[in-house]
Parts: structure tokens; sequence; C-alpha cells
């Protein structure tokens, strides 16, 4: 009498090939993924930036001055989340110097570093920049 059993399982060849297609694909994306999140963390710095913008002309509207440091702006609360004042990549302080009254309006006051350090040490890895606010309120991404 002939066999009526039926291998309903996958081969092991069947498994090995699906995991290998299926690693082919993950890998893949994963450029994709890194670019988002690198992309995803020069906006988190631009917002950071443009909160720290309307800070500074708080503080300067009400002090009639430039704080002296960012800490100033959290010590006085008109920055509630210290956050604000890092690099959302690295976690150090944001590079801040006081703009004089006769600096032009494209004056650096707030970095993510300082804007003298090379392309190569900048914290966002996309395209190697940079994000500068500029005295006038103005946030600039330099490339170079």
């Amino acid at each position: 009498m002939p066999s009526t059993t039926s291998n309903r399982g996958f081969t092991l060849i069947e498994l090995l090939v699906v995991i290998a297609i299926i690693a082919i694909m993950a890998a893949g994306l994963m450029p994709a993924v890194s670019s988002s999140l690198n992309r995803s963390r020069v906006t988190q710095c631009r917002s950071n930036l443009t909160h720290l913008a309307i800070a500074l002309r708080m503080y300067h509207n009400d002090q009639g001055a430039y704080p002296p440091a960012l800490g100033a702006l959290v010590e006085t609360d008109f920055i509630t989340d210290v956050e604000l004042t890092r690099c959302t990549k690295t976690g150090a302080d944001y590079f801040y110097r006081p703009p004089a009254s006769g600096d032009p309006s494209k004056a650096t006051v707030a970095a993510c570093v300082s804007p003298q350090t090379s392309p190569g040490q900048r914290p966002h890895s996309f395209r190697n920049s940079l994000l500068i606010l500029q005295k006038g309120g103005r946030i600039v991404e330099v490339r170079k």
C-alpha cells in the first residue's frame, strides 16, 4: 500500500533563503534610517536655537542687555528646560557669545559648536554641518 504522509514543512534551504532575503532588505534600509536620524537631530537643533532666539530677545527686552551666558536664561526662567541649551547629539553646551551693540546682524550669537570647528569635528554628520543663530534671529546651516 502506498504511503499517504505529506511533508508540509519548509526545508532548511527555503528557510535560509528567506532569512537571507530579509537580511539583504534590512541592510538596504540602514542608510536611509541613519540619514533620517541625522536629519532629525538637525531639525531638533534648529528648534532649540529658535527657542534660544526667542528667550534671548525676551531677556534683552527685559534687562536691556544680552545675558553673559546661556545659563542665565535658565536661572531667570526665560528657559525652563536646560536641555534647550545643549547639543542634541553630543550633549555639550551650545557655543554662545553675547553680541556687542555694534555687531552686524549676521554676527554669530549661538551655535552647536564653535564656528571655528573643522568640518570633520562638527556634530551633524549630515553634510558636516553646524547651525548658527545670528544676532538678527536668523538660523543658518553652515556646510563648509
